[in-house]
């Protein structure tokens, strides 16, 4: 259960059927879980390389444990990404399927890291599931990634419009604003650059810089932390690939201000720091150092 925390959340699933006199037996699987299939969709089953969206709740008695959400679906590779007991059950699932898994409170317990009381031993919890899509993983992640990248592309204009600013576009989707212009020699792939910087989201809150002063200003400072440009080979997968995208049009002594879309910063992964998921990033940035 714990790896299947990396996939993207889902949405909620209620079962009309379960009072039904012909609501299907459930059947014992090898690892012991308890598992019907509710509704039958068609013969689509997941390959290893395939990931299944679906929408669950997992419920105990009248409490709701957990509620995957509503969009866009929460995505796993059953093949790896699931113990085996619930390896098991997913891959009886076919595409449009409406299932049922039901486990010991104490296993769901063990799995989401739930306290286990005295009274919990003869409890149990129903898995209700809903197999909305099958697909092949990288297909999914290509599309996934598309789409976010054109609703940062909407963000981003609509940053620009409401702070009377224009900008070039990369080929790649980052967004450049020239604030400044240097000695009119551009940093190339290979080249030893280094970089002053201060890291904002869209909305203007600052999470990150270069500049002690202003670290120290925003609650930001480091004792432990030496306050310079930063220093890196371009092309060289040594920074985000925005930067690497992006530094190629800040000349020596320029200025910039990068907007850059969260597949070419930190994506949909959770940092565990201020940068939420799927958050345009916005740089502004001195090349200050440049050897060719």
């Amino acid at each position: 259960m714990r790896n299947m925390k990396k996939y993207l959340p889902a949405v909620a699933l209620a079962v009309a059927l379960m009072g039904c006199d012909s609501t299907p037996k459930y059947v014992e699987l090898e690892s012991g879980l308890k598992f019907r299939k509710l509704v039958k969709g068609d013969t689509t089953k997941a390959q290893p390389t395939d990931v299944m969206n679906v929408v669950m709740t997992h419920v105990e008695g009248d409490s709701v444990l957990y509620d995957s959400g509503s969009d866009p679906g929460y995505f796993v590779n059953p093949s790896v990404g699931l113990p085996p007991n619930l390896q098991e059950a997913f891959l009886l699932c076919s595409k449009g399927d409406s299932v049922q898994i039901e486990m010991p409170y104490t296993e769901y317990a063990t799995m989401t890291g739930r306290p286990v009381g005295a009274a919990d031993s003869s409890k149990v919890v129903t898995w209700n599931i809903k197999v909305r899509e099958i697909e092949n993983e990288q297909v999914v992640i290509d599309r996934l990634v598309g789409e976010q990248l054109e609703k940062d592309k909407v963000k981003i204009n609509e940053y620009l419009v409401n702070n009377n600013l224009e900008a070039t576009e990369t080929e790649e989707g980052v967004s450049v604003v020239t604030l400044k212009k240097g000695n009119g020699k551009y940093p190339a792939s290979g080249d030893k650059v280094g970089v002053n910087y201060v890291l904002r989201l869209l909305d203007g809150t600052i999470i990150d810089t270069s500049y002690e002063e202003l670290a120290k200003e925003n609650g930001l400072y480091n004792p432990n932390r030496d306050y310079a440009p930063y220093s890196f080979t371009l092309g060289n997968r040594e920074v985000i690939q925005g930067w690497d995208v992006a530094i190629p049009n800040v000349d020596q002594g320029g200025k910039a201000r990068l907007l850059i879309p969260s597949k070419l910063g930190y994506g949909s992964r959770n940092t565990g720091g201020p940068i939420p998921p799927n958050s345009v990033l916005v740089f502004d940035v001195e090349v200050v150092e440049l050897n060719k």
